[in-house]
This record gives C-alpha cells, structure tokens and sequence, in this order.
C-alpha cells in the first residue's frame, strides 16, 4: 500500500446536478466538472475513506474502458477536481495498516504547497511557529501560517517533530526514527513540507538571517512578531474555520450572561458628585482643541487631584447612561448598558478599579469604581499594594513620578465570550483602546495629566484587587492627576 492517502472530509457528499458533478462541503459546493461514471466513481471512493492515489488512477483508468471512455481525459478530471477540493482533502502518511499521521485542511483557501516533495538529502527544520496541543484525545500539530492541522495518530511522529527543531536530512531522520520505515518517513515529512509544517533549512536559515542575527528564540517568524503575537492575531480573525467564530452565543446553552454591569464589593460605599453636563458643554474646550492638544502627560502639580475632580472625570468618561433589558425577539439575549465610549456588542465588560496615592477628600488606598451608581467602593488592602502599582507604573513610564490615582481597567471577559466565539480577547483589547482613549480626552478636557499604560504585570492588579484569574483579567491601565502650574 502507498504510504501516502487521501480522503474526502467527512461530509463531503457527491451530486449529479443537471450532468454537472458538484461536490457539497464544509464551505458550500464546487462544481467539478461533467458527472462521468469514472470521475463519480473515483470521487466516491474518497468519500469512503483513505485511498491511495495510484489506485485511485488504476481503478478510475479500468472504468473509463467499460464506459467507453479514453482514460487520460477522465484522469485529468480527476487531478483538476482534487486541486478544486484541496480545502476538503485530508491527506494521510500510513506505513502498512498503520496510520501515522492526518492533515486535514482548516479554512477554504487551504491547498497544499506546490512543486515536488523534498528531496531524500534536503535537510529540514520544522516551522517556528508551529506547536503541539490535545485535539479530540490526540496530539496535534498547529501553525498560524498553515491552514492544516496535523493529527499524530502514532506516538513515533512525534519523535520525528522533536528532532525536526533543529535542520536534519533524511538521512539522519532514518537514523534515529527507527519505528519509521523508509517509504514511511518520506510519506510523514512529505505532509509536513506540502502543509507548510517543515520548511528546507536554507529557507530557515534566509529568515534567520532576516532577524539580523539576534538570536531571538523567534528568528524564522515574520520580522518583527514574537510566536505568542502571532498566534493571538491569527486566533483572533476568521483564519482556521473549524471552530464557532463570531456572534455565536457559545455559552447560551450552558449558563446565563454576565449582568450588565458588576454587582459593587462589599465594603464602605463613596458616594461622588455628579457634574452639570450643560455647564461643562458651555465651558469646555472645542473638541478640536481638546483633540489636537492631547498629549501623554506623565508629570503632576503640586497640589493634588480632588475628589470632586476624579468624580467628573469618572462620570463624563465611564458611568453608565442608560440601562436595558435582554430582547430576546432582536436576538439580543441579555441586557446591554449604554455609556460614553463604544463598546462591542454594546457588553461594557470593563470595570475601572482604583490606587489612591493622593487625592483631596478621599483616603489613600483602593477602590472600585460602580459605573452605574456612580460611587467608589473601598476595598481591602495593605498600603503596599498601592506601592506596587505605582511602581509599575514608573517602570512603565520611564521613571515618572507617582500619579494620584493609578486606574487598572479590568475585564469581565465573558461578557464578551458568552455571545462571541473565538475573538473575545481580541474584542475586550480594542474595546481597551477605545476606553484609554475616551479617559485620554476627558483629562485633556479637564486640564488633567493622563497617561495610558500598556504593560505591566498582570498579577499585580489580580493579587491588588482580589481579581477571579481569567474571569476579571487585567487590560490596560491610566494614570491621572493634578496637572503642572504652567511656568
């Protein structure tokens, strides 16, 4: 038996329509071209289960004689259709009855790489993106520059992608893969070339020599990615389809949504002033001043921020304005709020939390912020928690000096993952953007220093605040105080 088979996915289904033969699948139908006894038979035999090629041009070959048909013709049928169905072709390295691995296409435009298979002296390294996880009680091999995946059915290829980190020939492949015949290494590494899983060493060594020598344990990737980055981008767009993406509701089912807005902590409760909104929309600056004049600021007066300050600042940038309830008849199963920035699929999943450093009018210490009665509630903690996150924040801007109030967005993220399958994440950073942005505005409107922070320790705010790991997770931060007298 060739080592090396193909199949039709699962699913996939054959169909006479009006003398056309139009195969069905996973991304819709393609007509293959005119419905021949040889052609449909071959096809169908994919359909069944993992056939070899060379049988398949045997048997498609002996059915075009009992038609009455030249063979060659009906073979380029055959090789045309299985390039239109490269997205529905799943390809298996096999030695004897013993099935090592799977390829299975991902997304529509999968196809497999063109030209020859490498040759037998051709050293190969695998893809510096590639990684292992359990897929369905079996490895896998994943790439977010491979619209495949590669499932180990024999405990053998994974000792051949343990020694493929590094570039090695066939040669010294065969010598350590002892459980691997010949004709069945060729088989196994020909699916990881065609698949994008294995690339020639000289290619490798090109990327590498792109990084500019760095040494980075991500030379070989795209210049500039790390191997984390471009894992979350391609995780967080469309790219493989064999998963729920989008507007899904994949949580529906199984548990109800998050309340629109944070139930407050237990703790004492600030009440905060609310501002005239007609006295501020007379008195503030025009929007393009305010657009055109905002600025990182990263030094603060010598008097500090008010609590009557952080007030206005909290309520014009991030309470909640309106609240409504689920529409289950528009398909929106849940309760939405509505508030001064935008917000995906209107889920408002991020909650502001608080590190007082100096503040008229209010103690020093933490506080979470309740958008929807607009107060601030003390929470449990030693001073140094607020130490550290000032720290953090030095660290982040070049060794400024403390802000008065050290903001921690946070994300209730299955705010989000409840209604949006594969993207939350993604979604709940760039609600992130919007929100730093809007919180950027306000402070230049006020007169404050405000600056947005991007990094930080993510466990530092989860220890701070008391934060439910991966349930409420740290996303960004904003700094905001008393702004400099002008000199």
């Amino acid at each position: 038996m060739s080592p090396l088979l193909l199949s039709l996915h699962p699913g996939t289904t054959l169909h006479d329509e009006q003398g056309l033969l139009t195969a069905h699948h996973r991304w819709g139908r393609t007509t293959l071209g005119p419905h021949t006894p040889p052609l449909a038979e071959a096809l169908h035999a994919l359909a069944a289960g993992p056939t070899a090629i060379h049988d398949l041009a045997v048997r498609l070959r002996a059915t075009a004689r009992r038609a009455g048909l030249p063979p060659e013709p009906q073979l380029a049928l055959l090789h045309g259709s299985l390039e239109r169905l490269a997205h529905s072709v799943r390809r298996h390295a096999t030695t004897g009855s013993r099935r090592l691995a799977t390829a299975e296409p991902l997304a529509p435009e999968a196809a497999p790489r063109r030209g020859p298979a490498p040759a037998p002296d051709t050293p190969l390294t695998l893809d510096r993106a590639a990684h292992l996880r359990p897929v369905d009680d079996r490895l896998a091999l994943e790439s977010p520059r491979s619209r495949f995946r590669l499932r180990l059915e024999d405990p053998g290829v994974a000792t051949l992608l343990a020694l493929l980190a590094r570039p090695a020939s066939r040669a010294e492949l065969a010598g350590r893969c002892g459980d691997l015949t010949e004709h069945a290494l060729a088989a196994v590494l020909s699916l990881l070339h065609s698949t994008g899983f294995a690339h020639p060493a000289d290619d490798a060594a090109h990327d590498d020599a792109a990084h500019d020598g760095a040494g980075h344990g991500d030379a070989g990737l795209p210049p500039g990615w790390t191997f984390h980055e471009l894992l979350a981008y391609d995780g967080s767009r469309a790219g493989p389809r064999d998963r729920p993406y989008g507007p899904v509701f994949p949580l529906r089912a199984t548990e109800p949504p998050a309340p629109p807005v944070a139930p407050p902590p237990d703790g004492r409760v600030i009440p905060l002033s609310r501002p005239d909104l007609d006295r501020v929309a007379r008195e503030d600056r025009p929007f393009t001043d305010v657009l055109e004049s905002r600025t990182s600021r990263r030094a603060y007066g010598e008097h500090p921020l008010t609590i009557e300050q952080l007030a206005e600042f909290l309520y014009r940038a991030a309470r909640v304005r309106t609240l409504l309830g689920a529409r289950p008849e528009d398909d929106r199963p849940y309760a939405i709020t509505s508030r001064p920035y935008p917000s995906a699929g209107s889920a408002y999943e991020l909650e502001l939390y608080a590190a007082v450093h100096r503040c008229h009018g209010l103690d020093r210490g933490l506080y979470h912020y309740d958008p929807l009665g607009h107060t601030l509630t003390a929470l449990p903690g030693a001073p140094e928690a607020v130490d550290r996150l000032l720290r953090e924040a030095a660290a982040a801007t070049g060794g400024a000096p403390p802000p008065d109030v050290h903001l921690t967005l946070v994300s209730r993220v299955k705010r989000l993952s409840w209604k949006y399958a594969a993207h939350a994440y993604a979604l709940t950073l760039k609600n992130t953007g919007v929100l730093l942005q809007t919180l950027c505005l306000v402070a230049t409107a006020m007169g404050l220093s405000g600056c947005p922070v991007g990094g930080g320790d993510s466990e530092t705010p989860v220890r701070a605040f008391h934060l439910a790991p991966h349930t409420e997770i740290p996303v960004g931060a904003f700094l905001l105080g008393s702004a400099p007298t002008p000199r």
